[in-house]
């Protein structure tokens, strides 16, 4: 390959220019998103609804129309952060292929055979075919699902006062692994004082690339601080890459490293063992059970050096209980996630890390903030009254109560509508309604055909 003097310059010449544009700050040459809206401007608190983590925002609302999204200010772990998916709530709102009206199929389902019609119409139709399944197949025929949130009270009211037990959010779809963990283990969710922890260890938990930004902030902040991150990933992700130590783990793995760390804690007695006398149960047996899970044994499983699981363990019980090992958010939906969660969160009671500083602690709603403050310095929410209305006396589809009892009853197992559908046990689904949850597959399209099919949706595509 030959290449000549004003190839070369050419080369050089636009490498200096990307150089050049690398010293403005981000955004510096963007187009500013509301530049010529001329108008009456408000800000309006509210709360992001593009994930599940409903990060609290502010919008900038011009002539009644939302022009810009931002981090609420007075949120002091986000700030004015926010990330992409919660700016674009901008897009969502004002896409011009937003469906803003009620749709109804004319042709075969694919075709894209639609005509709009009114709310009135719409109410009548959906009410009618509701009640004439519910009249000849028991109101438990319907099932309901949304996107776990606020917002999938609504529909869960609409599913109690029709008498269908079967409600369904995302999360069997998402961090059900970890909720169960957290229940089975601590009894709840716990959340993360990153920004004052010494040491981080993550199994496949990308925070810099994560849906929660007060996490990530928090992040910078403890790398800022001095604090020691240290990534098992198979994949070189944003975090491993800004981590101190990377350590390219063998997919599945996990589990392993986490029960020999667990076995180095314990057989040098790196635990925090008043903590684990005074608050927990069972740590004989979990002695008992790790005792073989060496750091050897982990090693040819995992393709992680024995003597890095020794090291990165005694580093982080060196900072307890400023050190904490991420729950992180999801991996496979499997029992072995399950148990891999378990094992997070045994290793920070073993760190003696709950409710410490830079460790975990429970996520506490106003109610308790008031109760510890004595008086009322938070607003509490609102329930729907819904005392007098009758509970559905029918089996769910999923068997949550008898067989799973540590799954919410009301998320449940959302994949046991397309289950239902096509084997049609326990019983069959003759009608699935939908709201912000977007199923997909081939076992959905096979399901969808035998159903009537309802779903509540902001923007409609072609492709």
């Amino acid at each position: 390959m030959s290449i000549s003097r004003r190839s070369f310059l050419q080369g050089v010449g636009i490498g200096c220019s990307a150089c050049a544009l690398g010293a403005f700050p981000p955004g510096a040459l963007a187009r500013n998103p509301i530049a010529g809206i001329n108008g009456k401007t408000t800000l309006t608190p509210s709360l992001c609804e593009m994930c599940s983590f409903r990060c609290p925002i502010q919008a900038q609302v011009v002539n009644n129309k939302t022009v810009f999204i931002q981090g609420n200010p007075s949120a002091p772990q986000q700030g004015t952060r926010i990330c992409a998916r919660g700016g674009s709530g901008v897009s969502l709102v004002n896409d011009p292929q937003r469906i803003v009206k009620p749709m109804k199929r004319t042709g075969p389902r694919g075709d894209g055979e639609w005509q709009v019609i009114s709310w009135q119409q719409a109410y009548q139709e959906i009410a009618a075919k509701m009640n004439a399944i519910k009249a000849q197949h028991g109101p438990e025929s319907v099932a309901f699902s949304s996107k776990s949130g606020s917002l999938s009270s609504h529909l869960f009211h609409l599913a109690t006062a029709f008498g269908s037990p079967n409600t369904f959010t995302h999360a069997s779809t998402c961090p059900a692994g970890k909720a169960i963990a957290a229940k089975v283990m601590m009894g709840g969710d716990l959340a993360m004082d990153i920004a004052n922890t010494r040491y981080l260890v993550s199994f496949g938990h990308n925070l810099y690339e994560g849906i929660e930004v007060a996490d990530t902030h928090e992040l910078m902040t403890a790398q800022e601080k001095g604090a020691k991150m240290v990534s098992f990933d198979p994949r070189l992700s944003i975090f491993s890459s800004k981590a101190d130590e990377w350590h390219a783990i063998r997919p599945g793995g996990d589990l392993a490293v986490l029960l020999a760390m667990c076995h180095v804690m314990i057989d040098e007695q790196l635990y925090d063992a008043s903590f684990v006398e005074r608050y927990t149960s069972g740590f004989e047996q979990l002695a008992q059970a790790v005792k073989e899970t060496t750091p050897e044994w982990a090693a040819a499983q995992a393709d992680v050096p024995a003597d890095v699981i020794v090291r990165v363990t005694r580093e982080l019980a060196a900072c307890a209980p400023h050190a904490i090992v991420s729950p992180g958010h999801r991996a496979t939906f499997s029992q072995e996630e399950i148990d891999m969660r378990r094992m997070i969160f045994t290793l920070n009671v073993l760190l003696g890390n709950i409710e410490r500083e830079g460790g975990l602690y429970q996520k506490k709603n106003a109610s308790v903030y008031n109760k510890l403050a004595g008086e009322k310095v938070a607003p509490t929410l609102a329930k729907l009254n819904i005392k007098n209305m009758p509970k559905p006396t029918a089996q769910r589809i999923d068997l949550v109560a008898p067989q799973f009892k540590y799954i919410a009853a009301g998320g449940g197992v959302v994949q046991s509508i397309i289950d239902a559908a096509l084997t049609q046990k326990p019983y069959p689904i003759k009608a699935w309604i939908m709201s912000r949850h977007n199923d997909k597959g081939v076992d959905y399209v096979a399901a969808c055909r035998g159903i009537i099919l309802s779903r509540p949706s902001p923007v409609v595509r072609t492709w």
